[in-house]
Protein backbone atom coordinates (compact mmCIF):
# COMPACT_ATOMS: atom_id res chain seq x y z
CA UNK A 1 0.00 0.00 0.00
CA UNK A 2 1.29 3.66 -1.08
CA UNK A 3 1.15 6.16 1.51
CA UNK A 4 -0.93 8.10 -0.70
CA UNK A 5 -3.94 5.42 -0.25
CA UNK A 6 -3.52 5.71 3.45
CA UNK A 7 -7.37 7.51 4.87
CA UNK A 8 -5.28 9.75 7.13
CA UNK A 9 -3.20 10.97 5.04
CA UNK A 10 -5.49 11.72 2.62
CA UNK A 11 -7.53 13.40 4.94
CA UNK A 12 -4.48 15.63 6.28
CA UNK A 13 -3.74 16.30 2.88
CA UNK A 14 -7.36 18.01 2.22
CA UNK A 15 -7.11 19.68 5.96
CA UNK A 16 -3.83 20.95 4.50
CA UNK A 17 -5.31 22.61 1.28
CA UNK A 18 -8.86 23.72 2.60
CA UNK A 19 -6.76 25.55 5.64
CA UNK A 20 -4.41 27.69 3.27
CA UNK A 21 -7.20 28.45 1.13
CA UNK A 22 -9.29 29.50 4.17
CA UNK A 23 -5.98 31.35 5.64
CA UNK A 24 -5.72 33.28 2.68
CA UNK A 25 -9.33 34.40 1.80
CA UNK A 26 -9.41 35.30 5.66
CA UNK A 27 -6.17 37.21 5.42
CA UNK A 28 -7.52 39.11 2.21
CA UNK A 29 -10.67 40.03 4.35
CA UNK A 30 -8.35 41.39 6.94
CA UNK A 31 -9.13 38.54 9.50
CA UNK A 32 -7.66 35.23 10.44
CA UNK A 33 -9.37 32.18 11.86
CA UNK A 34 -9.53 32.80 15.51
CA UNK A 35 -11.20 36.19 15.25
CA UNK A 36 -14.05 34.26 12.84
CA UNK A 37 -14.29 31.68 15.45
CA UNK A 38 -14.84 34.70 18.19
CA UNK A 39 -17.03 36.72 16.64
CA UNK A 40 -19.26 33.72 14.95
CA UNK A 41 -19.40 31.99 18.91
CA UNK A 42 -20.55 35.95 19.76
CA UNK A 43 -23.16 36.30 17.28
CA UNK A 44 -25.31 33.22 18.69
CA UNK A 45 -24.11 33.75 22.16
CA UNK A 46 -23.00 37.43 22.96
CA UNK A 47 -21.86 38.64 26.39
CA UNK A 48 -19.83 35.91 27.15
CA UNK A 49 -16.87 35.76 29.45
CA UNK A 50 -13.66 35.48 27.77
CA UNK A 51 -12.95 32.06 29.85
CA UNK A 52 -16.30 31.14 28.22
CA UNK A 53 -15.73 32.01 24.72
CA UNK A 54 -12.42 30.91 24.44
CA UNK A 55 -14.11 27.12 25.35
CA UNK A 56 -16.73 27.93 22.79
CA UNK A 57 -14.62 29.19 20.04
CA UNK A 58 -11.56 26.16 21.24
CA UNK A 59 -8.91 28.48 21.72
CA UNK A 60 -6.30 28.42 24.19
CA UNK A 61 -6.64 31.39 26.99
CA UNK A 62 -3.93 33.20 25.59
CA UNK A 63 -5.08 32.80 22.28
CA UNK A 64 -8.32 34.33 23.47
CA UNK A 65 -7.02 37.57 24.79
CA UNK A 66 -5.10 38.72 22.02
CA UNK A 67 -7.89 37.59 19.69
CA UNK A 68 -10.51 39.94 21.89
CA UNK A 69 -7.48 43.02 22.00
CA UNK A 70 -7.02 42.42 18.59
CA UNK A 71 -11.14 43.09 18.01
CA UNK A 72 -11.89 45.03 20.51
CA UNK A 73 -8.79 47.41 18.80
CA UNK A 74 -10.95 47.37 15.29
CA UNK A 75 -14.03 48.34 17.36
CA UNK A 76 -16.10 44.75 16.65
CA UNK A 77 -16.50 43.96 20.20
CA UNK A 78 -16.42 45.77 23.40
CA UNK A 79 -15.85 43.97 26.88
CA UNK A 80 -17.54 45.58 30.03
CA UNK A 81 -17.35 43.97 33.47
CA UNK A 82 -19.55 41.79 34.29
CA UNK A 83 -21.89 43.08 37.42
CA UNK A 84 -22.16 39.61 38.96
CA UNK A 85 -18.89 39.07 39.10
CA UNK A 86 -15.93 41.77 39.66
CA UNK A 87 -13.23 40.34 38.24
CA UNK A 88 -14.92 39.22 35.09
CA UNK A 89 -15.45 41.09 31.88
CA UNK A 90 -18.27 39.74 29.33
CA UNK A 91 -17.49 40.11 25.49
CA UNK A 92 -20.15 41.63 23.24
CA UNK A 93 -20.28 42.38 19.65
CA UNK A 94 -20.76 45.86 18.64
CA UNK A 95 -22.68 46.93 15.36
CA UNK A 96 -19.45 47.23 13.76
CA UNK A 97 -18.87 43.31 15.36
CA UNK A 98 -22.19 42.54 13.33
CA UNK A 99 -21.25 44.08 10.29
CA UNK A 100 -17.82 42.03 10.11
CA UNK A 101 -19.62 38.59 10.78
CA UNK A 102 -22.22 38.94 8.18
CA UNK A 103 -19.25 39.98 6.10
CA UNK A 104 -16.77 37.05 7.05
CA UNK A 105 -20.12 34.44 6.96
CA UNK A 106 -19.64 35.70 3.17
CA UNK A 107 -16.21 34.82 2.87
CA UNK A 108 -16.49 31.47 4.66
CA UNK A 109 -19.52 30.14 2.00
CA UNK A 110 -17.12 31.19 -0.94
CA UNK A 111 -14.74 29.26 0.83
CA UNK A 112 -16.94 26.15 1.39
CA UNK A 113 -17.96 26.21 -2.41
CA UNK A 114 -14.31 26.63 -3.29
CA UNK A 115 -12.62 23.97 -1.24
CA UNK A 116 -16.10 21.90 -2.10
CA UNK A 117 -17.21 22.51 -5.61
CA UNK A 118 -16.88 19.06 -6.62
CA UNK A 119 -19.52 17.82 -4.21
CA UNK A 120 -22.89 18.09 -4.14
CA UNK A 121 -24.98 18.75 -1.51
CA UNK A 122 -25.93 15.73 -0.24
CA UNK A 123 -22.41 14.67 -0.77
CA UNK A 124 -21.15 17.86 1.31
CA UNK A 125 -23.64 16.50 3.91
CA UNK A 126 -22.27 12.71 3.78
CA UNK A 127 -18.86 14.37 4.10
CA UNK A 128 -19.73 16.35 7.03
CA UNK A 129 -21.14 13.60 8.74
CA UNK A 130 -18.57 11.44 8.26
CA UNK A 131 -15.74 13.49 9.42
CA UNK A 132 -17.72 14.72 12.61
CA UNK A 133 -17.30 10.28 13.15
CA UNK A 134 -13.74 10.59 12.31
CA UNK A 135 -13.46 13.76 15.40
CA UNK A 136 -15.33 12.22 17.73
CA UNK A 137 -14.21 8.74 17.69
CA UNK A 138 -12.86 7.67 20.78
CA UNK A 139 -8.69 7.28 20.12
CA UNK A 140 -5.55 6.90 22.11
Amino acid sequence: MEFTDLPTWVLSSAAVRSRQMLQAHLGASGANGYQFRCLSVLADRDGLSQTELGAAAALDPRDVTHTVRALEERGAVSRVKDPSHGRRQLVTLTAAGREEVSRLGDVMAEVQDRVFAGFTVAERATLLELLDRVGRAPGH
